[in-house]
């Protein structure tokens, strides 16, 4: 029975510095993922403001004035005149004849 005691009481004792390390390590690990977490929310943040610029930039280029004037400006595209173009109507035919 005494050995069980001196035993029990080497036990507690190894113990106590264990549970300490064991208290530091998971205080250590609880900061660092704090910290993740905290960069990960910004990025998400940036993200999401970066998709609504994104969404403006592309209702603003799909905006038909904007197309045209793209158009006519940038690249030098002239709107063609009544009889320079030709239109071209599928035949009432049913079939498919593609090729």
């Amino acid at each position: 029975m005494k050995k069980l005691k001196k035993w029990l009481r080497y036990g507690a004792i190894a113990l106590v510095p264990l549970l300490f390390f064991l208290n530091t390590w998971q205080s250590f690990r609880f900061a660092s993922l704090k910290k993740e977490i905290r960069k990960i929310e910004m990025d998400q943040v940036e993200s999401i403001e970066e998709n609504k610029r994104r969404i403006i930039a592309i209702s603003i280029l799909n905006f038909p004035a904007r197309i045209r004037s793209l158009a006519e400006n940038a690249l030098g595209l002239k709107r063609p005149s009544v009889d320079t173009y030709i239109e071209i109507r599928p035949s009432s035919g049913g079939k498919n004849t593609d090729g």
